[in-house]
């Protein structure tokens, strides 16, 4: 989205006013990247986009009214205080948690390792031991890197773009929408072992949509969790522009959100085909 656009429109706009939202299952690697798009129109049209280098999915942003991106966009506050510091040779914050969870269970870990965000949406999806990666101490942190890298070139020069998902790019969690869907299988669909619990997805997610897909991207996303995750990133785009996903909502959660980034999940029970509107 260049100095020539306002957030959320398209250089290539269509002419018949069809919403078309981008998915972006991203990696440190762009040979594990996954792209799709979907223009929400009477016949939805679903294609997966070439991901093989930053162009690609720069190329692929710029073609969207909102991109779901599969990664955090920011770091804990608190890790920032602790890094920065500890670069000054100044006494480091003190390690604070996140209060209980409703079931009076712990929270999730403390604000070095996790944002708030990570926080609220394990609280909300209930997901047990599926915890959020830290995007300050795991691998994720590599994946962060690039998106910030991709966030700024598309700014092109102009203000940042929001990290909260009030602008073009809204961050999203695709295990954790399924979970919210009530889609998430039984076992786990990532790696080679999960083909079978993604064609179960696929299938939900066309009888909950009301569409079929094109079966060549129906076979890759049977195929690969990257493709099948870019198929759901962009599905939670949508939702996120019909304002059926959780924003922040608190003052903290707002301060944070601008901030750390801001994980968009579709409200609990919500019907796909409500997404069709």
């Amino acid at each position: 989205m260049g100095r020539a656009e306002t957030a959320g429109h398209r250089e290539t706009a269509r002419g018949d006013g069809a919403m078309v939202t981008v998915g972006i299952d991203l990696a440190g690697h762009t040979g594990t990247t996954g792209v799709c798009r979907v223009t929400w129109s009477d016949e939805p049209a679903v294609e997966l986009l070439p991901g093989r280098s930053d162009e690609d999915l720069l190329a692929a942003a710029r073609s969207a009214d909102r991109t779901g991106l599969d990664s955090p966009l920011g770091w804990p506050l608190a890790f920032a205080a602790l890094v920065a510091a500890h670069r000054a040779g100044a006494a480091l914050p003190a390690k604070d948690g996140y209060g209980t969870r409703e079931d009076g269970r712990p929270g999730l870990g403390n604000r070095f390792t996790h944002r708030l965000t990570d926080d609220a949406a394990w609280k909300r999806t209930g997901a047990g031991r599926q915890r959020p990666l830290s995007v300050s101490t795991d691998r994720l942190g590599v994946v962060a890197i690039r998106a910030a890298e991709l966030m700024e070139r598309l700014a092109d020069g102009g203000p940042a773009l929001p990290r909260d998902g009030s602008g073009p790019v809204v961050e999203v969690y695709p295990a954790y929408a399924l979970l919210q869907w009530g889609l998430a299988p039984a076992g786990t669909y990532k790696g080679k072992d999960g083909g079978p619990a993604r064609e179960v997805i696929v299938g939900a997610l066309e009888a909950g949509l009301g569409f079929a897909l094109p079966a060549r991207v129906r076979e890759r996303c049977v195929d690969s969790d990257h493709d099948l995750d870019a198929l759901v990133s962009a599905v939670v785009a949508r939702a996120a522009a019909l304002g059926l996903t959780d924003p922040p909502e608190t003052d903290e959660e707002r301060a944070a959100a601008a901030v750390e980034g801001w994980m968009h999940l579709p409200r609990r029970g919500a019907a796909l085909a409500a997404l069709r509107a």
